[in-house]
């Protein structure tokens, strides 16, 4: 949106409300609002919090070691039939030593239109998480260049690395640290994704089918 674009949108607002235009408008203070850590839990009671909620919401839950994430994730892919492997390019797969074959990465250079063809072709697609939120079960992921938002959707099989030091309880302190993130002039992209697990649908008969919506199975591993 421009500056007249927006100039005239907000006049708008204020002239359908009845008064005039507010210009000297400050953003709250989110601390109060959002408490950066997670209470008196400790990383092992996130972590079972994090696996029961897993049986809920029809999610693999798999505990691995830096040292053996390869190996993981290798019979993880084999355990979906093998093909294609679609990562996004973030810098965390080359930190661990991860490679794949036929293993294809979403990239800038490549432009929205091939990203989502190799999407659409991989049949599991692998990514590291930016925080798991162990309430609901969740990861959130930071849609960026190099990790577009159909990575996440269109493979068969999906895959979400979680490091333990990016589990927190639940969505306020993912929240908080964005904030931070955001005030320290770090740019973030164009949306942020809540996942919880595959898609649950019980709209005919109420009989539950899972993965209608996006990947047919989600499994989170955490190291």
């Amino acid at each position: 949106m421009t500056a007249s674009n927006r100039d005239s949108f907000l006049n708008t607002i204020a002239l359908k409300l009845g008064r005039e235009r507010i210009y000297d408008v400050h953003r709250p203070d989110m601390q109060d609002l959002m408490p950066g850590n997670s209470g008196s839990f400790t990383t092992g009671e996130l972590v079972d919090i994090l696996k029961e909620q897993c049986f809920f919401i029809h999610t693999q839950f798999i505990e691995s070691t830096p040292e053996i994430l390869q190996r993981t994730l290798d019979d993880l892919i084999h355990a979906n039939g093998g093909g294609a492997v679609i990562t996004s390019g973030d810098t965390r797969f080359a930190e661990y030593g991860l490679k794949f074959a036929d293993g294809l990465v979403w990239e800038e250079a490549a432009g929205r239109e091939q990203n989502i063809m190799r999407s659409e072709s991989a049949n599991t697609a692998i990514v590291f998480a930016d925080y798991a939120l162990a309430e609901s079960g969740t990861i959130v992921v930071v849609s960026r260049p190099d990790q577009g938002r159909s990575l996440h959707f269109l493979p068969a099989h999906y895959i979400a690395v979680i490091e333990k030091k990016r589990l927190v309880l639940r969505s306020t302190q993912a929240a908080a640290d964005l904030n931070r993130r955001i005030e320290a002039g770090e740019p973030l992209g164009s949306s942020i994704n809540f996942i919880s697990g595959p898609s649950n649908s019980a709209d005919i008969e109420m009989q539950l089918v899972v993965g209608v919506h996006g990947p047919l199975r989600a499994t989170y591993v955490l190291i």
